[in-house]
């Protein structure tokens, strides 16, 4: 998990804020441990690909995203930080409990982060090969 923590973290940082490796497998950690408490098996990816696809078309629960904006992208930077690990644990937790009580869809069949249309750059850095040689 190291390496692709470093990558993200690395990646993510030549256009946003510095973002710490740390931040990143901290909240990776609560949400293996979160699909790990619910027994999620074969279904933690199809969990994981849902909660991305809903997060990057969802402002919040009902409101979509605008896609294309007025002025800039999507993919522009905020001013100010919008997560946090507690953030990302408990919107993880309240999207898996949304879909098991069918007030949630999850991702398209077939939907892939790195083929999404509307992110360039990011979807750049998801198909960017690593490996572990690539952060000794």
């Amino acid at each position: 998990m190291e390496t692709a923590v470093k990558k993200y973290a690395e990646g993510l940082s030549e256009t946003y804020a510095e973002i710490s490796p740390e931040l990143l497998a901290a909240s990776s950690a609560l949400l293996i441990e979160f699909l790990g408490e619910i027994e999620a098996g074969e279904n933690a990816v199809p969990l994981l690909d849902g909660f991305t696809h809903f997060r990057l078309y969802s402002e919040r629960v009902g409101i979509p995203r605008k896609m294309k904006p007025l002025f800039g992208s999507i993919e522009d930077p905020v001013k100010q930080v919008e997560y946090s690990e507690d953030l990302i644990r408990k919107s993880f937790r309240a999207y898996v409990y949304r879909l098991r009580s069918n007030q949630q869809q999850s991702a398209p069949a077939g939907w892939r982060l790195e083929d999404d249309e509307n992110l360039e750059a990011f979807g750049e850095l998801v198909r960017k090969q690593s490996s572990f040689l690539d952060f000794i």
